[in-house]
């Protein structure tokens, strides 16, 4: 997927936006995307904004999505950055949404490594492993426990939306009856518990 990176840059220190728009594209190209960055539009930062702008907004329409920064409600340009988003039918990612849910996955991930010493590449291909599929039925399940979506959780694990639902009740089944699994799964959810506190 294809995500466009937008928030406020006029009116801020350029070292301060180019900084921002960076951890920007270094988290979202670690979770997967094709990032992007408006900073990187060729032009020369001193050219007139509505250059800029309709520069930004021709590599926005090939884009699939819009990372909306913290800021984005500050800048002119942002605003109508979303505006073209929606008109135009982009999934839209907002900043404090990603950040909360990327920390939560990772403690998830983290969980699961250190339980059954496995990466997160280790389970998310299309092995039917059994370790593998144990550890993709307790990061669904987590992250669901965590109030993420489906879409976005198929998202993480390369999956659809009704897989999602399998796994989540594939996870109920396995650790009422099988015991292998209830230990494994036990260990995560201590795991979790304990860095929770």
């Amino acid at each position: 997927m294809k995500i466009y990176v937008s928030g406020k840059i006029s009116g801020l220190p350029y070292a301060d936006v180019q900084e921002r728009f960076d951890d920007a594209e270094a988290l979202l190209t670690e979770l997967g995307f094709e990032v992007v960055n408006p900073l990187k539009n060729g032009l020369d930062k001193d050219v007139e904004w509505e250059k800029h702008l309709c520069k930004d907004i021709e590599m926005l329409l090939g884009c699939d999505a819009i990372y909306m920064m913290d800021n984005w409600v500050d800048s002119t340009g942002a605003s109508i950055e979303y505006d073209v988003a929606m008109r135009t039918g982009k999934d839209v990612w907002f900043e404090s949404n990603v950040v909360r849910n990327n920390l939560v996955v990772m403690k998830i991930q983290n969980a699961i490594h250190e339980a059954m010493g496995l990466k997160f590449n280790d389970y998310i291909t299309k092995s039917r492993k059994r370790d593998g599929f144990f550890a993709r039925m307790i990061f669904v399940y987590h992250c669901r426990q965590n109030k993420m979506r489906l879409i976005k959780i198929a998202e993480y694990v390369k999956r659809d939306h009704s897989t999602m639902l399998h796994l989540l009740k594939k996870y109920q089944d396995d650790f009422n009856y099988n015991p292998q699994f209830r230990e494994i799964a036990t260990k995560v959810n201590n795991i979790l518990n304990k860095t929770s506190e």
